[in-house]
């Protein structure tokens, strides 16, 4: 008999943690750690999961996704009638895009994974190895907003892995409920809670509840930063040095991005300036308006001034430069790979749910419009800027989108 196991067992017990399939009662947020490791957030549990994925095969070419009517093709795979996609994370280097979706009327959680050539595989979470770790002071409130969405639905409402480290921000049930979890992986006992204030520049107040919607990190000053983003949309600078077991602190509001939105999601990513030199860059994906493409220097140059402490009127853009991306009705985004963001949107016009892939250089699907050019009269070859810059792009976003025996057609 090895008398090591009951201990070790008893180790893992006391860890809040658990070798082996994992009891997945909802599903909210995903993220990637090392490792092959998916964690799942688990609002209804108030835990997170940390899956052990096998080792993901080579990725074998460019592999955009068009997948122009996902809920079909969920339904259809999962023997299923209603799907809603809860998160989305592509896992690196794989090709591979993983998605959190509620299943019917009992909303059971699923996991799959998606790849471009539209396949389908269902994780079978009563199986796959994982280990289990409970969010400490769970929000445990009865209130539903709304008469529909259950406060403690927002026990997580983002997570992302960074340097060995397990960030989730979402409510807890202190009287400063927003709340930032620090959880290092391998789980252990070991939790770290921060609440977290800020002045909100348009509501003109103090708030301590409303938790952070979106996340990402950045590098400000030679320092580790977290960016978040708000409801109604304030941007907010927080230390991670500042981040300490029961804490309370106030994040720094740095911009203001305009009223009446809720942020869906925030990636990092790296983009070329004019002169070709790689630039650090964020992304902020909203619910009601068009996405944000901001640069990290803005953020930076904007946290080295005092915070906004006073209104901002409805609809100003303050704090930071930034540039609108055509990606309404986009609610979850993330690196692909170098080159192609992957997102997960709804096509306003024709009312599907989509996975596809947008090349990071243009930022732009080509089968999204109608234009000039689809005509077939239209010529290239009269317009010298046209034939330059433009068929070369048009010719590049016809192979990726799926329809490479146009590229040629209006030489």
């Amino acid at each position: 008999m090895n008398t090591a196991t009951p201990f070790l067992l008893l180790a893992l017990l006391s860890a809040g943690t658990q070798a082996f399939a994992a009891d997945v009662k909802s599903v909210s947020r995903l993220a990637f750690g090392p490792d092959n490791t998916l964690f799942v957030a688990d609002w209804k549990g108030a835990q997170v999961h940390a899956l052990t994925l096998p080792a993901p095969m080579p990725k074998k070419d460019e592999g955009t996704f068009n997948i122009v009517d996902l809920e079909e093709l969920l339904s259809k795979s999962l023997g299923a009638g209603k799907v809603k996609v809860e998160d989305m994370a592509a896992r690196p280097g794989s090709g591979e895009v993983y998605l959190a979706v509620s299943v019917g009327a009992n909303k059971t959680p699923v996991v799959v994974a998606v790849t471009s050539d539209q396949k389908v595989r269902k994780l079978n979470l009563a199986s796959m190895k994982s280990t289990t770790v409970a969010l400490k002071n769970p929000d445990n409130s009865k209130v539903e907003f709304w008469k529909e969405t259950p406060e403690r639905s927002f026990t997580v409402t983002d997570m992302k892995w960074n340097n060995g480290e397990l960030f989730v921000a979402g409510l807890s049930n202190q009287d400063f409920a927003s709340t930032l979890r620090r959880i290092p992986y391998p789980f252990t006992d070991k939790q770290t809670m921060t609440s977290v204030e800020i002045y909100h520049t348009t509501h003109n107040q103090i708030e301590t509840r409303a938790p952070i919607r979106a996340m990402t990190f950045a590098t400000l000053g030679g320092k580790p930063y977290i960016v978040a983003a708000y409801t109604c949309t304030p941007i907010v600078t927080i230390a991670l040095e500042d981040l300490k077991d029961g804490a309370h602190i106030t994040g720094k509001a740095v911009a203001e991005l305009g009223y009446g939105s809720t942020p869906a999601d925030m990636i990092s990513y790296s983009a070329k300036d004019p002169s070709g030199k790689p630039q650090d860059m964020l992304m902020l994906l909203n619910f009601h308006r068009s996405g944000n493409i901001i640069a990290v220097s803005e953020v930076e140059a904007a946290n080295e001034k005092p915070g906004i402490d006073k209104p901002v009127p409805a609809g100003q853009i303050v704090g930071v430069q930034e540039t609108a991306a055509p990606l309404v009705g986009a609610m979850r985004i993330d690196n692909l790979d170098d080159q192609f963001f992957i997102v997960v949107r709804r096509a306003l016009e024709t009312d599907a749910l989509q996975l596809v892939t947008f090349d990071k250089a243009m930022l732009f699907r080509l089968t999204d419009f109608v234009s000039e050019y689809d005509f077939p009269q239209y010529r290239y070859n009269n317009n010298e800027f046209q034939l330059k810059y433009f068929k070369p792009a048009h010719d590049t976003l016809m192979k990726q989108e799926g329809f490479p025996e146009l590229i040629g057609t209006h030489e």
